[in-house]
């Protein structure tokens, strides 16, 4: 994803920019990025209810089985991963070129969800009096790929000033993130291009040709190209047989 844009912020939305970020510039690895994020979110911004949830692909994220968590979170987990997360609104194309764009997005500002991420955002998170969502996203090493949600059940949404703050923390986070230790680099990145892989994430996460030329705003022909050239790659003979093979670099992280 290419780096995204932010206006000038007032001097708080920086002074917290510059806490969070002197708050994890100690931590070893991944694992200890995590939890100093998480305490940070809560003292530096009165954030309760947060997660932590990486993956290899984008919407791979979503599946984490072992995310961190703060708040009222942990006790609704097993029930995102019975199922919600397939329909979890962040996960949708809308929110991956948003998130490309700026890093940071709140509910609110996506405007086409599909049936099922409505159904998410109604039947789950105000089901669990969670009435506002926001998400950062983080690159890790070698394309790897981390969402950090923030929920608040007071109905205080994230917008304006410090959405575009914390577009700016998460780009900054990405920077350390990429030098911590943790995510070894799968197989069927060997080889492609930083444009390659972010295309085969969208074809591991079922998207269609067209779908991947609507989110990555090129023709048709490019991604057919690009296609052809990541399953030769990859070795495999088809996108199903692609899907298998990311997924199962997946699982043999956890």
């Amino acid at each position: 994803m290419s780096g995204p844009r932010h206006p000038s912020l007032p001097g708080r939305e920086y002074d917290r920019i510059f806490a969070v970020l002197d708050d994890c510039g100690a931590a070893r690895d991944l694992p200890d990025l995590k939890l100093r994020l998480m305490d940070s979110l809560h003292d530096r911004y009165g954030f309760p209810n947060t997660t932590f949830l990486t993956g290899p692909t984008f919407r791979g994220a979503f599946r984490d089985p072992d995310p961190v968590a703060t708040g009222r979170i942990p006790a609704i987990l097993d029930e995102y991963h019975s199922g919600w997360y397939l329909d979890d609104m962040f996960s949708t194309k809308e929110s991956f070129s948003a998130l490309a764009r700026t890093r940071a997005i709140s509910h609110s500002g996506l405007r086409s969800l599909p049936s099922g991420a409505v159904n998410y955002l109604q039947g789950f998170l105000y089901r669990h009096r969670l009435r506002s969502a926001s998400v950062l996203h983080l690159g890790l090493a070698h394309s790897a790929h981390a969402m950090v949600g923030i929920f608040d059940d007071e109905g205080k949404e994230i917008v304006g000033e410090r959405l575009a703050g914390l577009g700016l923390l998460a780009q900054q986070l990405t920077l350390l993130a990429r030098t911590l230790p943790g995510n070894p680099e799968g197989s069927w990145r060997s080889n492609l291009t930083p444009r390659q892989r972010e295309l085969g994430e969208l074809i591991a996460d079922g998207n269609s040709n067209e779908e991947i030329a609507a989110v990555l705003s090129i023709q048709l022909d490019t991604v057919k190209k690009h296609v052809s050239h990541i399953l030769t790659a990859s070795g495999a003979r088809n996108r199903v047989e692609f899907a298998k093979i990311v997924l199962t670099e997946e699982l043999s992280r956890r």
